[in-house]
């Protein structure tokens, strides 16, 4: 039986060791690694779950606080290995640091997307005022033509007055 369960550590340890050369150089594992269920030892479990880990990243199909949990309980654990645990704390922080460039990305995004519809919003201002100033010209100069035929008028009045007056 302990031969069975050896031969099968190191199947499991040859199929996480070739995951992992995968995930080191950014690239999806050909190996499904959620089929596999080590147990023992616990480095084993422990690699197994980073590999998961990274898998998700690589793949993008993850969320931070799953993420965070996962590497916590690994760094956390007190059968981890010392070179495992530190491995999960600097995944750890380089997640929480993932996660706060991603808030600040979509403030970005969002401080964008307002910025281009107060643009909008400006654009259409001016085209108004554009037209209010046009309009306003038109008024001006309507206004003026008035005031000329009103002056003409008054001339003519005051001459026909002067001329009934010399009659």
């Amino acid at each position: 039986m302990v031969l069975f369960q050896g031969c099968a550590k190191d199947l499991l340890s040859t199929r996480i060791n070739a995951a992992e050369e995968k995930l080191a150089r950014g690239k999806a594992s050909d190996v499904n690694l959620k089929e596999m269920n080590p147990v023992l030892p616990p480095s084993l479990a422990a690699r197994h779950k980073l590999a998961l880990i990274m898998d998700s990243l690589v793949r993008g199909d993850f969320t931070y606080a799953a993420v965070k949990a996962e590497l916590l309980s690994i760094r956390d654990g007190a059968l981890t290995p010392g070179h495992l645990s530190v491995e999960a704390g600097y995944l750890l922080t380089l997640v929480e640091k993932m996660e706060k460039l991603d808030k600040g990305a979509s403030k970005a995004r969002e401080c964008a997307r307002e910025g281009e519809e107060l643009k909008k919003d400006l654009d259409q201002s001016r085209r108004e005022a554009e037209t209010l100033k046009k309009e306003n010209d038109e008024l001006k100069k309507e206004v003026e033509l008035q005031v000329f035929k009103l002056k003409k008028l008054e001339e003519i009045h005051i001459d026909s007055v002067k001329r009934r007056g010399k009659q």
